[in-house]
């Protein structure tokens, strides 16, 4: 018998979590706030003591026995990363490139196609864990990548292919997976551009196929948000391009769909008043007002399966910062609705700025008075609201999660990556993506000069938590860039954490 030591009667649930548990019957505090099924506590009095009878038997016959058994190759590190490029872009939950399966099942000899999915996963791989090998193999499977598709393109049957759209898209994912400022210029808004082109050869058959559909709404998706990030004007074949793919959808499309039109509307609103094309202080205020009131309508009309719950709780966690939460039925739906708060600050703080004068202060007059408070009322409504997500995600992946990563045998990530090493005990990189999806909100919140100090400092020590607990360098990044004040433009924000490749 070997003595194991003071054990802890906490729940599995709050073990897992690192949290303290009150053993309370039925259930524990931390699993109905939480609302996870409590497993019950653990009898420590007969898990104190542990036969090691068999275990030591074991030893001795290894000890004796002269064969040696061979150890299974070391899964390679390419093999790592598309495993783990898959899991979370193919079959994970939000699914942003599930047309990926098709396309690469059914051509997968095409080396331009192979070598994007390479290229793209490496970055992925060493941007969650950096390592000098994944690095460097990452840079040589662009260079041949690009070398390939160039080719590919100057091949008129290959050229229409999905595979060489879908290669394009992987290459312009690598740009925003291993470039982190939004530009105008090289290969960050290249290949998207390329890809528009390519579309416009191709005909209007591809609209069709469901799965081409898919890859045209990232496309479409991808476009859109790399204008919003680096104040690019948003093409007038992009917005051609979505209403081609919307006479393909159902009526009415998804929320999320119609958010991306309004967005579009923002994008261009914004653009026309920094431009002075929309000189007039009243016009652009009231165009100001009934965009945000679209917004408005549009979170009110969302269907049940995007609609969220919110969680009323006595006692506020560490990660509360209202006594309440909101519970999303799935990630994608929680982005929507966090895409939305965030546009609707920026929204109203340029609704805000219409209504003071060339010193800064509040024009005279009940009207602009009024405007102003709504506005800043909303602002701040969105502000707790984008904090009231984060409960639902910030300390690890819900239980279902984790058990499904067991029953279904997960990609593992090997603890010697070449040059790098994986922290062992750290989450897998699967698991915090929905809690690093939520820094860009939260920065957005957190930066606004209406939200209250004390919502500042709480956002702060969120994103610190993250670091640590999730091994999240940017989190530390925006923390301070918060905490020192540094104003920094959002769509500046969104590339630094990897625009779309993270984010969306």
């Amino acid at each position: 018998m070997v003595y194991c030591g003071p054990l802890s009667k906490a729940c599995l649930p709050c073990r897992r979590r690192k949290l303290r548990c009150d053993l309370r019957r039925d259930a524990c505090t931390q699993c109905t706030r939480a609302q996870l099924p409590c497993s019950g506590y653990r009898n420590t009095t007969a898990l104190r003591f542990r036969d090691e009878t068999n275990a030591v038997q074991r030893r001795v016959t290894a000890q004796k026995s002269h064969t040696t058994i061979p150890r299974s190759p070391p899964q390679s590190i390419c093999s790592q990363a598309r495993d783990i490029f898959y899991h979370n872009y193919v079959f994970g939950p939000t699914k942003p490139f599930d047309f990926l399966q098709r396309v690469y099942s059914q051509t997968s000899k095409d080396v331009h196609l192979s070598r994007s999915v390479d290229a793209v996963a490496l970055a992925y791989l060493n941007s969650q864990r950096p390592s000098g090998r994944a690095e460097v193999e990452a840079r040589r499977s662009y260079v041949s990548a690009i070398q390939c598709t160039r080719d590919a393109l100057q091949t008129p049957h290959l050229a229409q292919q999905d595979s060489t759209l879908l290669a394009v898209l992987l290459l312009d994912l690598y740009e925003k997976i291993t470039t982190r400022e939004p530009v105008f210029q090289g290969a960050w808004a290249a290949h998207l551009d390329g890809a528009l082109t390519l579309v416009k050869l191709r005909g209007d058959e591809q609209f069709s196929e469901p799965s081409t559909r898919r890859m045209l709404i990232r496309l479409s998706t991808n476009m859109l948000i790399s204008c919003v990030a680096s104040g690019r004007p948003v093409l007038n074949d992009l917005v051609n391009l979505r209403h081609t793919i919307a006479a393909h959808l159902p009526t009415p499309p998804d929320p999320k769909w119609q958010e991306s039109d309004l967005v579009i509307e923002f994008a261009r609103l914004r653009q026309a008043i920094s431009n002075d094309v929309l000189a007039d202080r009243n016009e652009a205020t009231v165009a100001l007002i009934e965009l945000d009131s679209k917004f408005l309508k549009l979170g009110m009309q969302v269907p049940p399966a995007w609609q969220y719950t919110t969680i009323q709780v006595d006692t506020k966690s560490e990660h509360h910062y209202e006594s309440y939460h909101h519970i999303h039925p799935a990630e994608h739906v929680c982005q929507m609705w966090n895409t939305l708060r965030a546009t609707r600050i920026l929204l109203n703080e340029l609704i805000r700025s219409r209504c003071m004068d060339w010193q800064g202060r509040l024009n005279a007059g009940s009207r602009f008075r009024a405007i102003h408070e709504r506005a800043t009322g909303a602002i701040k409504q969105m502000a707790m609201d984008i904090c009231a997500s984060l409960p639902q995600y910030i300390d690890g992946p819900p239980m279902s999660f984790l058990q499904a990563f067991d029953q279904t045998g997960s990609p593992s990530v090997s603890s010697d990556l070449g040059n790098g090493t994986f922290p062992i005990g750290r989450p897998h990189p699967s698991y915090y993506l929905p809690c690093y999806r939520l820094i860009y909100p939260l920065y957005v919140a957190a930066q606004s000069s209406v939200v209250p100090l004390s919502l500042s400092k709480w956002v702060v020590g969120q994103l610190r938590f993250m670091a640590d607990y999730h091994a999240i360098k940017n989190a530390m990044t925006v923390a301070d860039l918060l905490e020192l004040g540094q104003k920094t433009d959002v769509g500046h924000i969104y590339a630094m954490l990897g625009s779309y490749a993270f984010v969306c």
